[in-house]
């Protein structure tokens, strides 16, 4: 039954590609696919998935996942004989430990290719090619191979990226060195900051700017574009054609009446222009005076986060640039972001500025950024709220004890509905994951996470400090569409997650979804980067 369901494949084959393998397999089994023996898409799409599941995997279970991909992958090469299949029963087939039935399989595949493929494109014909070569053993043909699909389809970086995975993975089985690998990777990703008042010789910081830039092969930028630094660095990220992504503190009218027009109305126009070429424009925090720090900070995180979770998709590396710091040691928001970047293990520039910046005092009163780690205990099911109590309370000394290692700032209840706040994402997600590991096997659980401001006020009746923010009741929202056993989070708390540590296992897109009350928000789902 070739075609059946074809758009369905697709969509399926679309969320694998975005990581969210849990959504794919569960869309796949939706559509009754786990049933169909007869369809090459399908098989092959369930080879994909498992293929998928085999890289989260160790030892025998990851073998045996490559084994069951193989033979998918295998079965729809037999209905419908064409590269994709065979070249990927052949990298499963090594996956699997067959290292004789890979190289056949590898050679079945050149073959076909010899013979002739229709309706594929030479990047992928390409890339096809230079597979089965290196699954023969012979580097430097593949490299060859490789280097001449790229050069067909020189700006397809999703393309390229799958590929540079699949050869990672190859050579890790082959046990080959890998780094002629890193000739071939997709543009870097930038995070970019730094002082408003820039030096008088502009035009000498622009050409180390653009040289920088160039050294980097820099081809995505995450930033604000304040007057000075900001909007310099953006100007030539556009001017070598580098995709631009804006990320700013409150809204667009405020930032500009804020961190642009009080420098000139040329900067204004900079700023105008800059915009309109940007590639996403994200508004973080809030836009009133006294939360206007903390939301150039958040802003900071999440910029930092996107461009680390850009470059891990792109199989590229996340670099960033700083204009005024001479060391993230420094007083500052810049030197903050570069020493929370150096902290991550990632690289950094700074190109230090002869210009005296002026710090913004910190403003104790003003709203904070606060992590709410959303739980729900759920209950179980049915309509005696007696025994949902008692449920929920048997499983209190266990929640306690998940919490003494990263105890909250603050705590407070809604129903069955537990809601924490901590000063960092990283605590944050460290409780999520003691959490499930302490209550997931007492019964139901589901957690969400989210980033944003509070403010710290004392209780009218108890007079003991809480804190109150848009932040807590978003991530009460996000919890409400979270799947049991599951734990969600903003795409604002993956980021700020990504840029605080490299070492924070996945984040699986979910999708954009709309939340009552609140614009259409990205939700990713957080695992372990590894099953077990």
């Amino acid at each position: 039954m070739p075609g059946r369901m074809t758009s369905s494949v697709l969509a399926i084959t679309a969320q694998a590609r975005a990581g969210a393998l849990d959504l794919a397999w569960r869309m796949f089994r939706d559509a009754g696919y786990d049933r169909v023996a007869d369809d090459p898409a399908v098989l092959s799409l369930r080879g994909r998935l498992l293929k998928d599941e085999a890289l989260l995997l160790a030892g025998e279970a990851r073998r045996q996942h490559a084994r069951e991909a193989a033979a998918a992958y295998s079965a729809a090469a037999q209905l419908a004989p064409a590269p994709y299949p065979l070249i990927n029963a052949a990298t499963l087939a090594l996956i699997a430990g067959d290292v004789a039935g890979s190289r056949a399989l590898a050679a079945d595949v050149q073959d076909l290719l010899q013979a002739g493929v229709p309706d594929e494109t030479p990047y992928w014909l390409g890339a096809t090619e230079a597979e089965a070569l290196l699954l023969a053993g012979d580097r430097d043909a593949a490299e060859t191979a490789l280097a001449r699909a790229i050069g067909a389809a020189p700006l397809a970086w999703e393309d390229h990226a799958s590929t540079l995975r699949q050869f990672g993975v190859i050579l890790a089985e082959q046990g080959a060195p890998a780094a002629w690998l890193d000739a071939y990777r997709p543009p870097r990703s930038l995070h970019f900051a730094g002082h408003m008042r820039l030096p008088e010789d502009v035009a000498a910081l622009s050409e180390s700017v653009d040289a920088l830039l160039a050294q980097e092969r820099v081809g995505f930028g995450y930033g604000a574009l304040a007057a000075g630094a900001d909007l310099l660095i953006a100007e030539r990220l556009i001017a070598r054609g580098a995709e631009l992504h804006v990320v700013l503190p409150g809204d667009v009218a405020a930032f500009v009446d804020r961190s642009v027009r009080p420098h000139g109305e040329h900067w204004v126009e900079r700023f105008e222009a800059a915009l309109a070429e940007a590639a996403s424009v994200q508004e973080m925090g809030e836009a009133s005076p006294a939360a206007f720090m903390p939301s150039v900070r958040l802003a900071d995180l999440v910029a930092m986060g996107r461009a680390a979770m850009h470059a891990g998709l792109l199989q590229s590396e996340a670099v960033q640039l700083l204009l005024g710091p001479g060391t993230v040691e420094d007083a500052g928001q810049s030197a903050h972001a570069g020493c929370l970047w150096r902290n991550a293990g990632r690289r950094h520039h700074l190109l230090p500025l002869r210009v005296r910046s002026t710090p913004h005092p910190i403003d104790q009163t003003a709203p904070q950024i606060v992590t709410v780690l959303a739980v729900d205990l759920m209950g179980g099911e049915g309509e005696d709220f007696a025994a949902l109590d008692r449920d929920v309370v048997a499983r209190l000394p266990a929640l306690r004890a998940a919490l003494s290692a990263t105890p909250p700032l603050a705590a407070r209840w809604t129903a069955h509905r537990l809601l924490l706040a901590f000063d960092d994402a990283r605590p944050a997600y460290a409780a999520a994951v003691r959490l499930s590991a302490a209550l997931g096997g007492t019964g139901p659980l589901r957690q969400a996470l989210h980033i944003g401001l509070a403010a710290s006020i004392d209780d009218p009746v108890t007079g003991v400090p809480v804190q109150l923010g848009g932040a807590f009741d978003l991530a009460e929202r996000i919890l409400g569409v979270t799947n049991a056993g599951a734990t969600f989070a903003s795409e604002a708390f993956a980021a700020s997650l990504a840029a605080c540590t490299a070492d924070a296992g996945r984040a699986e897109l979910v999708g954009e979804i709309a939340l009552i009350g609140h614009a259409p928000t990205t939700l990713y789902a957080l695992k372990p980067r590894f099953k077990r």
